[in-house]
């Protein structure tokens, strides 16, 4: 036995006996970090933050990027290794590395983690037997005992930097939607939206001033769930808030107001949220972010900006509070050891109960909210619409300040078009694409935008623009081949970015990071799409940095705009998939697609639009089954016309009609029924023997009811209220005698004006 195994021996017979101390001085062991250790924070260190770490460690920018390529990318690999080394690095043996490895995490903007590092100090126990230290002296103290208070002064100057970071960022509207160049200030392009609470079972308009006067059982509600559809202006809302707050005219009595995006902090913690809006020398730390907002809640106002754009698991409904503690893989931002905040517990009204909390999302990410009774108790709902018909005319006006001409066409284009009018006057985003198509086209084109009647129509019209738009950038010669060229080439250019699509959104992922763009093809795609308008990126640039070491411009993930953006490309790739892979294209529709119908609506649109062949074979899948169970138990004969009716084919009409008629299913268009829809109805030219409508009707609109109530041989009752266009009334005096209604409920109509 050799000397050293002799003192060791020696060492544990002294320590059992007693007469040793187990913490003789300076502890080693707590200055040291457990490979156990380095390995949880290499797995919780984002990757778009691991250059940032090895250079604070010590390692040039080549030797980082270095150990990333032998690692294959593979960021926690890389990142262990870099923490290997550096352990290495750190002599002689007894110094502090804990305390090194903290500072150059909080050096980086990662204090939560530093707060980890130093709060975890664990005392091993050689002996393998029970330690005389107390279970009081083991447990590591929390953050919240351990953490100093802001002082007010530096409250005060963390309000001013998050107010500095929306001035910059969230506070800035886009004149052209796609252009990241054309920032106008927010006043100059804000219009109000039109808002709606829920009532009971009914809504009821809400003025934006009066969100605040919002009362259940006589106070502010602390949980509010924003929905609206995608391009709504959920989005804007938050920023509307942020403004307000900024400028002390509304939202003035809240210290601090936190506007999240999800899309941008999936697994961060509210504290980590906060600190990331400082400058990088302000010395409050993430654990005196969570402290305050946890002491002050009425204080602090939180705006968490689409719930719908957040993958995993996001609320913790009474099915899952069984399961396994949620990770922070599997949850929106779960709660850190060191007391910090997550996203998932604030949603879920865990933690912060008393804090002012609002949520926008999609409707359908909705659902599970309301599907949980003792959730949807906590949440007060509110509907955004887009624009009405006024501030849709306010906002157009606002784009051409100097031609009240154009504006006034583009407005009129607006009412000549129900389906138009319903499926993108109410959204911003639309309507600012169709301001600028307006804009740059000439009047052939406005003229040929004019005779549009499907949502995808008008969307192919809109991503046309923009490749056309690009493309005369780069060939200036309208009508040549060489444009005809490349715009073939900027096709091909765009199919990995289709894939990239359509995979993200089954992951409900709608941004990329640099690893999705590896070779060189997807790296010239990725940059045409950008161009195009397609995609968007911005550059962070690290100020801080060697830029010998570096590239001082570190790319940010990448975007679509919005996510009817994606479901489109999404619909790109899955089309081109019924050519090149038929059988992944038939899995895909029946074991996701179609399932997920709801959730993928625009997706099956813009899909079945591409040609015959592929419509008809989703047609023929989503009516198997069809009959008058479909029908008794909830199924949804609208959304296959809607689906139908997207795809503009004759054949495909007569499918649908076929079908339904062979089936003997007695059809009635119900009151709330959209302009899309009827449309439908009237194009395929159903069976129906109920027409029932309860709502003001446009021109289409009007035209489309007064041609199925004198051309339907099957319609037996029509029941008719609210306005209708002249055009109604001149169908009806001229084809009125060939309708076949034969009893009529009471009809009640009022000119439209």
């Amino acid at each position: 036995m050799d000397g050293f195994c002799l003192l060791y021996l020696l060492l544990i017979l002294l320590m059992r006996s007693g007469d040793v101390e187990t913490n003789p001085g300076p502890n080693t062991a707590v200055s040291t970090v457990s490979d156990k250790e380095f390995l949880r924070l290499a797995k919780d260190i984002l990757p778009s933050d691991y250059e940032a770490v090895g250079i604070s460690l010590g390692f040039s920018y080549p030797e980082v990027e270095n150990i990333l390529l032998q690692k294959s990318k593979n960021h926690t690999n890389a990142l262990l290794c870099l923490f290997m080394k550096w352990k290495v690095m750190q002599r002689p043996p007894h110094s502090n590395e804990r305390q090194l490895l903290a500072d150059a995490l909080r050096e980086i903007d990662l204090g939560g983690l530093s707060d980890r590092l130093l709060n975890e100090s664990l005392i091993p126990n050689i002996t393998g037997g029970p330690s005389r230290l107390t279970e009081s002296q083991t447990k590591p103290p929390s953050a919240e005992s351990q953490t100093k208070p802001l002082s007010p002064e530096l409250v005060e100057r963390c309000a001013d930097e998050i107010k500095s970071k929306y001035r910059s960022t969230v506070c800035k509207i886009r004149a052209d939607p796609l252009n990241p160049a054309s920032i106008v200030q927010f006043k100059d392009m804000y219009t109000n939206l039109f808002l709606q609470k829920e009532h009971g079972t009914e809504k009821q308009m809400l003025d934006y001033n009066d969100i605040l006067n919002l009362k259940v059982n006589g106070e502010f509600p602390k949980r509010i769930m924003v929905q609206g559809e995608a391009g709504a202006g959920k989005t804007t809302f938050c920023a509307k808030i942020a403004w307000d707050w900024i400028e002390g005219e509304y939202f003035k009595q809240f210290v601090w107001v936190l506007i999240v995006p999800l899309r941008e902090f999936k697994k961060h913690t509210i504290g980590e949220i906060a600190k990331s809006y400082l400058a990088k020398n302000n010395p409050a730390t993430v654990s005196q972010m969570t402290e305050y907002i946890q002491s002050n809640p009425d204080k602090v106002f939180i705006a968490f900006d689409g719930l719908d754009e957040a993958s995993g698991l996001i609320m913790k409904t009474k099915s899952c509070e069984s399961q396994p503690s949620v990770t922070s893989s599997e949850a929106c931002g779960s709660s850190s050891e060191t007391g910090d905040i997550g996203l998932v517990d604030i949603l879920c009204s865990d933690r912060i109960v008393s804090c002012p909390v609002l949520v926008t999302t999609r409707p359908w990410r909705a659902v599970k909210i309301r599907s949980d009774g003792d959730l949807m108790k906590l949440y007060t709902f509110i509907h955004v619409e887009g624009f009405n018909k006024e501030n849709l005319s306010v906002y157009i006006h606002k784009y051409f300040p100097k031609n009240d001409d154009k504006a006034n066409q583009l407005i009129q284009f607006f009412s000549d078009n129900d389906v138009i009018s319903e499926n993108m006057a109410p959204y911003p985003i639309y309507v600012a694409m169709l301001c600028l198509m307006w804009k740059k086209r000439d009047e052939q084109k406005i003229k040929k935008m004019k005779s549009l009647k499907t949502f995808s129509q008008i969307f192919k019209e809109m991503i046309a623009f923009l490749k056309e738009h690009y493309a005369q950038k780069e060939v200036k010669k309208v009508g040549s081949r060489s444009l005809t060229d490349y715009l073939k080439k900027i096709d091909e250019l765009l199919g990995p970015i289709a894939k990239q699509a359509f995979n993200g959104l089954l992951e409900n992922t709608l941004s990329f990071g640099e690893d999705d763009f590896q070779t060189c093809e997807e790296i010239e795609s990725k940059d045409t799409a950008c161009l195009v308008g397609i995609l968007s990126q911005e550059n962070r640039i690290y100020a801080d940095m060697d830029t010998h070491e570096m590239n001082s411009h570190v790319q940010l993930p990448v975007f679509f705009p919005h996510k009817l953006f994606q479901e489109y490309m999404a619909g790109v790739h899955l089309a081109s998939l019924y050519e090149s892979d038929r059988n992944e294209f038939n899995r895909l529709i029946g074991e996701v697609v179609l399932p997920r119908n709801k959730e993928f609506r625009y997706l099956l649109y813009f899909t079945v639009s591409h040609n015959k062949s592929i419509a008809i074979h989703v047609m023929n899948s989503m009516l198997q089954g069809l009959s008058m169970d479909f029908l008794k138990w909830g199924g949804d004969l609208s959304f296959i016309v809607d689906v139908a009716f997207e795809s503009q084919d004759a054949d495909v009409a007569a499918l649908v009609k076929d079908r339904v008629s062979s089936k003997k299913i007695v059809l009635t268009v119900d009151y709330n029924v959209t302009a899309h829809t009827v449309a439908g109805y009237a194009d395929i030219g159903l069976h129906v023997v109920k027409l029932h409508i309860e709502r003001d009707c446009g021109p289409t609109m009007s035209l489309d009811v007064a041609e199925m109530i004198c051309s339907l041989p099957s319609l037996k009752i029509v029941y008719l209220e609210k306005a209708f266009h002249h055009c109604f009334f001149g169908t009806l005096a001229r084809k009125g005698k060939e309708s076949k209604v034969s009893s009529s409920s009471t009809i009640v109509m009022y000119m439209y004006v």
